[in-house]
Order: C-alpha cells, then sequence, then structure tokens
C-alpha cells in the first residue's frame, strides 16, 4: 500500500456546487483526500460551498481559506479576473510559507486555475512543487474558423498569436521551469510550455466520468433503422466560436441536401447564438435544426437519453467534460483531433474526425461523412452506445487523480 503523504493543495476555485474549474477542484480534492492528508488553500469565497460537502463526503481536509485584499471589488468579479487572480497567488505564497513553516509537507501541488497562461508563485519553499493539469496551448487553424463573425475570428487570431508569448513570459513560465513535473490536459499544451520544461511534463486527464448507474446507461433506445426516422444528433456547450457548433450545422446541411433525414439539437447559449439563428434561416433548416438555449441540467441529462449521437466538433478545448458526460450515458460522440475531447474516447465509442490539411467545407463533409456511416449501419452504432457506457465508466475521478499521481511519485521517488 501506497503511504499517505501530506499534500498542500493549492485550488484558488474550489467547490462541489459548481462546473468547470471550481468542479475540477473539488473533485481533486476529494480523491486526493482519500489517499493523502491534505492541507487546502483555496479562495475565502468557497467556504460555504465546502464545509458542508466536506462533512458529507466523509474526509477529512484542513482547509484554509485565503482571501487577497480586492480593493472593494465584489467576491464574484474576484473570481473571474484574472488580474485579481494574479494578486491572490502572489499573496498567498506568504500564508503557505507560514503553513509549512510549522509543519511537514511531501509535495504542494498547484491544481487550479489549470492553465500554463497564468502564474503560480508557490516555489523555493523546501517543498516539491507540482503544477497541473494545465491546459491553454490548444489551437485550432484559422481557416476552420472561416464564415464566422469578424469578431470572433480576431479573437482566436490574437489568441493563437498569444501563445507564442507564453513561452517567453517570465511571469506565465515561472512556475513550471521551477516544478518537479508539470501535468498537461493536451498534447497541444505540453508543446506549448518551454523547451526545457517539456522533458519534465507529461499528458494526464484533468477530468473523470460523472457516476452513471449501469441500469440506466442500458436502457437508452435502439437506434433507428436507417430511413424510419431522422437520426438524433445532440450539441451542447456554450454558442462560442472555438466550440465548433457552427461546423456541427455545417454537417447538417450537407446530410440535409443529400437527403438524409436528420435532426439537431443545440443546448447552450451564448454570442454565437444570433449568428447561427441566421445561418438556420439562411440554408433552410428550421425543420432539422432546434436552439434550445440554456436549459436545465436535468432536461439536457434527458436529452441525451433520447438523442443517438452527440456531436461536438470543438476546435481547442482543453478537456472534455460533455463528452464524458454523454458517454457515461451511453451516447456516441463524434469530434475533432483537436484539443483534448479526443483523448476520452476511442474507434469503440465515437468517431474522431481527422482536420490536417481540409477546410472548413471538408471537415463539415467528413463530419456527415462519419454520420452517414453511422446511419447506414444501425448495428454498429448500437454497439458505440454500449462501449460508450463501458469506457466512461473505466475513466473515472479516481482513476484519473490515481494515474496522475503515479507520476508524480515515480518523479519524486515516492
Amino acid at each position: 500500500m501506497t503511504p499517505r503523504r501530506r499534500i498542500l493543495l493549492s485550488s484558488f476555485a474550489c467547490s462541489p456546487l459548481w462546473g468547470s474549474e471550481p468542479g475540477v477542484g473539488w473533485q481533486w480534492l476529494v480523491q486526493l483526500a482519500r489517499q493523502h492528508d491534505v492541507v487546502l488553500l483555496t479562495h475565502a469565497y468557497f467556504r460555504s460551498h465546502l464545509e458542508p460537502a466536506l462533512a458529507q463526503a466523509g474526509v477529512q481536509v484542513d482547509a484554509h481559506y485565503f482571501q487577497a485584499p480586492a480593493f472593494g471589488a465584489h467576491p464574484h468579479r474576484q473570481l473571474n479576473s484574472r488580474l485579481y487572480y494574479t494578486w491572490w497567488q502572489w499573496r498567498v505564497r506568504r500564508f503557505a510559507q507560514r503553513l509549512i513553516q510549522n509543519q511537514r509537507f511531501d509535495l504542494i501541488h498547484h491544481l487550479t486555475w489549470g492553465t500554463l497562461r497564468f502564474p503560480c508563485f508557490l516555489t523555493g519553499l523546501g517543498v516539491p512543487l507540482v503544477m497541473g493539469p494545465l491546459g491553454g496551448g490548444e489551437a485550432a487553424p484559422l481557416r476552420l474558423f472561416q464564415g464566422l463573425p469578424w469578431r470572433v475570428r480576431a479573437f482566436d487570431y490574437l489568441r493563437s498569436l498569444s501563445l507564442l508569448w507564453v513561452r517567453a513570459d517570465p511571469l506565465a513560465t515561472w512556475g513550471p521551469r521551477r516544478s518537479e513535473l508539470v501535468l498537461c490536459k493536451s498534447e497541444d499544451s505540453l508543446r506549448a510550455l518551454p523547451a526545457d520544461v517539456r522533458a519534465r511534463a507529461v499528458v494526464v486527464p484533468e477530468i473523470g466520468s460523472p457516476e452513471v448507474d449501469l441500469s440506466v446507461r442500458q436502457r437508452r433506445p435502439a437506434p433507428p433503422p436507417a430511413g424510419s426516422k431522422p437520426l438524433h444528433l445532440l450539441f451542447a456547450g456554450r454558442l462560442l466560436g472555438w466550440k465548433g457548433v457552427a461546423l456541427a450545422l455545417g454537417a447538417v446541411a450537407q446530410l440535409v441536401e443529400r437527403g438524409t433525414p436528420v435532426r439537431l439539437d443545440i443546448a447552450g447559449d451564448g454570442p454565437l447564438r444570433a449568428h447561427l439563428a441566421a445561418e438556420i434561416a439562411a440554408r433552410g433548416l428550421q425543420n432539422s435544426v432546434r436552439l434550445l438555449g440554456a436549459i436545465p441540467r436535468d432536461e439536457l441529462l434527458s436529452l441525451y437519453g433520447q438523442a443517438d449521437l452527440f456531436v461536438f466538433p470543438s476546435l481547442h478545448d482543453s478537456s472534455g467534460n460533455v463528452v464524458l458526460e454523454s458517454l457515461s450515458r451511453g451516447l456516441p460522440v463524434v469530434c475533432l483531433d483537436l484539443g483534448g475531447p479526443q483523448l476520452y474516447l476511442d474507434a469503440s465509442c465515437g468517431v474522431v474526425v481527422p482536420t490536417a490539411d481540409r477546410s472548413r467545407a471538408q471537415v463539415e463533409a467528413a463530419i456527415a461523412d462519419a454520420i452517414t456511416r453511422l446511419l447506414a449501419t444501425p448495428a454498429r452504432l448500437a454497439e458505440l452506445s454500449r462501449c460508450a457506457a463501458e469506457h466512461a465508466a473505466r475513466q473515472t475521478w479516481a482513476a484519473a487523480v490515481q494515474g496522475a499521481y503515479a507520476h508524480i511519485g515515480q518523479r519524486l521517488q515516492w
């Protein structure tokens, strides 16, 4: 049995009530506390979220709620401010130093925010530092943004340029250059690190599959026989240019032109909604595509159970929360070979569409071709559905954390 270690976990965002970064912080905290003695550093805002949840989870955590002076800013602005986050990281260093003076630690683990773009100052404290999993180094070819509003294209162009600066940014690279190990969410993020850091970096899953009872997964209806009724596709996510929803819409337009019966539900809201609505009208897709807007979580979970295929052609997501969520409910996935989503599925439970040297129209055609092949073989789609549930069941939060700590233990010679 691996001996328990004493870990100082720095997780600026950590909440069982929220998703994204706070949800990642919470899941890693619980899994680590079951195996090790954890001292948590997090923003003071999350005290009311964490204290009752920790008691209910039955894990022992020594939690410290730190709030750097915010000059009168509301907590919600603090939590979303990159400037305040950097300030918090700087101020929490001295707080961590006092903790280390009073007790022995085997490791400092900087967890959230999990991005290589922003700094961590918990170095030089006499305790090995591990960072991550870090993302933010993912990028997509600008040709795949063709046809989107100019603001969307300009934003992603500037974002791509900013990745060139990350490797030279003294603040962003301060922590990674002084870390024993850097965990990365994707190969793209690993490559975005400075060359001297990559030798001490490894790609690991950041997220785990939600727990879903297997009997629930297995109650999914069988896919429709070819031609009997439209194949039900689902996209869920914020309506942003880089989420790839426009590619899903383009693929459906091609399927409709081919005479393929298909229906796409788009769950989510965001700045691209007006553009998508105009595209749907211009292409005459009102009977094939529904913009559902932001919907309650229970309704989204119901949609996972009704759909035949989850289409998520995201261009540079670091992870794949909705991918694992859909797989966990027996819903196969079609995604691109970009960023993190592809890491959470294989040929047994979905399709990864190549994008190299392809235009936007060609990628949309490739997505449409993949859907057409599945529609022509309902038995194959049913097999993907069955394997999706099994594949997700192996990708738990516990497995993600244990896998990462296997690398950490090897690096630190535990």
